[in-house]
């Protein structure tokens, strides 16, 4: 598969072009959406903010709400992460591969950490379900 870099080092308006899209991975399946992103700012003079990671889920969302209901969002995302120190999901930006109406990534979606809010559900509940591990008739 050939990855399209022509974005590098392109200029972006954040709020506009990447804040509440849809993530999609390498086989067009979404995998969470964009709830916050990442900045890095170099120590040249007048450098621009670079973006380093996209973050999604539950713990950059509470950044946003703040309070008790950002406190309570940031504790059901604690519980969904295998470590409880976990920070909200983060998509390095190098894996993205297109910036359109929604965010491409050259990934697949069960390798990301925007998943684990699915697997959790998965592992956790629906798995308990009687009959849940059974193939359709």
């Amino acid at each position: 598969m050939t990855v399209d870099h022509s974005h590098a080092g392109r200029e972006v308006w954040a709020v506009l072009e990447l804040l509440d899209r849809q993530l999609i991975d390498r086989d067009g399946r979404l995998v969470g959406k964009v709830d916050d992103v990442e900045f890095a700012i170099d120590d040249e003079p007048d450098a621009l903010p670079r973006v380093t990671a996209l973050l999604s889920g539950l713990g950059a969302l509470a950044n946003h709400v703040g309070g008790d209901t950002g406190a309570a969002l940031a504790a059901a995302e604690r519980r969904l992460a295998a470590r409880r120190d976990r920070q909200p999901s983060r998509v390095d930006i190098a894996t993205v591969t297109d910036i359109a109406s929604a965010i491409t990534l050259d990934a697949d979606r069960e390798d990301l950490d925007t998943n684990r809010g699915e697997r959790w559900v998965r592992d956790v509940v629906i798995d308990k379900i009687p009959g849940a591990g059974h193939a359709a008739e």
